[in-house]
């Protein structure tokens, strides 16, 4: 009898010592995912946040720094914003860099730690494929409207490789309005980009487009305020053997 007692009191201790394993803990503002909960991110998860295949392994751990393009620093800008308040007042991180540098490496990093942290699913989204998502189904049905919904009411969006062709006037407002509407609401935005914010003189005199010229001043001038401005240096490591090793990592987890 004693034995028997022993065993049922050992079945029904908690796994979790933190949450007791309610998977919820109990703030002043509210409540938090446990960490008992977020120590993994299954497929639901990376489905949910539309986190594409290939960036299923990228975390800020395995970010290759390089210290002569000052990665240093701006990892330190990147955590600094994932544990401070800034994003309950609607403000982002916008990362501008050549190609190959690892800006979504980075924002996916962002998204991720987001939901491990803090338990917050947000959305990631190359700017391209939903612009071309919505104008597939943008005919006032109603996966169309849900779509848009998802977008401009994400927790915390990545629209990444904003900018990098040149927009319609519908395009330019189906973004005005994605940006307008989340500014209002204070949800903050993570952008990547391979185009500078202003314009700047390029060798030979050759001037390129700048965000704020191929968005439009209003779009921009709301982007200046919730976001961040952060220049990612570097050199293009997209054939490097680590990024073939993530990628080998990543094709692992979505066959889990």
């Amino acid at each position: 009898m004693e034995n028997q007692k022993i065993k049922e009191k050992k079945y029904t201790e908690p796994k979790c010592p933190i949450c007791n394993d309610l998977g919820w803990i109990e703030q002043r503002d509210g409540v938090k995912r446990c960490s008992c909960k977020t120590s993994d991110i299954n497929l639901n998860i990376y489905q949910r946040m539309r986190i594409p295949k290939r960036y299923r392994s990228v975390s800020l751990k395995n970010f290759q720094p390089l210290p002569e393009y000052g990665h240093k620093k701006l990892l330190n800008e990147i955590e600094e914003y994932i544990y401070s308040d800034d994003y309950k007042y609607g403000k982002g991180l916008m990362l501008i860099g050549p190609p190959g540098v690892g800006k979504t490496h980075l924002a996916v990093s962002i998204l991720k730690e987001f939901f491990l942290k803090r338990g917050i699913a947000g959305l990631f989204y190359d700017t391209r494929k939903l612009l071309f998502d919505l104008k597939a189904t943008f005919d006032g049905s109603s996966s169309g409207r849900k779509l848009l919904e998802e977008v401009v009411e994400a927790p915390i969006l990545v629209l990444d490789d904003l900018g990098n062709e040149r927009l319609s006037d519908w395009a330019k407002d189906i973004i005005h309005y994605i940006i307008i509407t989340r500014y209002n609401e204070l949800r903050p935005i993570i952008i990547t980009s391979n185009i500078d914010f202003k314009t700047k003189k390029k060798e030979e005199d050759e001037l390129q487009l700048s965000l704020e010229e191929r968005l439009g001043y209003a779009i921009a001038s709301r982007l200046s305020e919730m976001c961040k401005i952060i220049e990612v240096k570097g050199k293009d490591l997209r054939n490097s053997f680590m990024v073939q090793k993530l990628l080998e990592d990543s094709i692992e987890k979505s066959n889990d």
